[in-house]
């Protein structure tokens, strides 16, 4: 990855889960396994996070890279409701060593997460979006 040559973007979004409760662990394990695969080859890092109702993910890449996961994200029926709640310029990843850091269920960051899924003001959806990304980076860092 050239990182100093491509402008790199972090962006941060929420969504519903439309999982299956009996296979609920095999279809996020799906994602994880499927992200752990197609990440590196693109040049994306990250983090999931599943609270067992939403998704929160931080993916981190060239705007080009970024988007084109986006489109199949909001195209794929496991996601509902996709909300992209903070998009930024990097200067360096936070996730480096990182093609896809899964966390989940946590019940904890759920509060987080149905926060930013409310249509809050924008000072409190950044501010909400910022405590996010620094909770998923402290996991990934654990």
């Amino acid at each position: 990855m050239k990182d100093h040559i491509m402008a790199l973007i972090s962006l941060l979004y929420v969504s519903e889960g439309r999982l299956n409760p009996d296979t609920v662990e095999a279809d996020v394990g799906a994602i994880v396994a499927r992200a752990v695969r197609y990440n590196p080859a693109h040049g994306l890092t990250g983090a999931l996070l599943f609270t067992g109702v939403h998704f929160a993910q931080l993916l981190e890449g060239s705007s080009r890279d970024v988007d084109t996961l986006m489109l199949a994200i909001c195209d794929d029926d496991r996601h509902a409701n996709v909300v992209v709640v903070d998009r930024q310029n990097l200067d360096a990843r936070r996730f480096p060593d990182w093609s896809m850091a899964y966390f989940g269920p946590s019940q904890f960051v759920s509060r987080h997460v149905l926060r930013l899924l409310s249509d809050p003001p924008p000072a409190e959806r950044r501010r909400a979006a910022r405590r996010l990304a620094e909770l998923l980076h402290a996991f990934a860092t654990d």
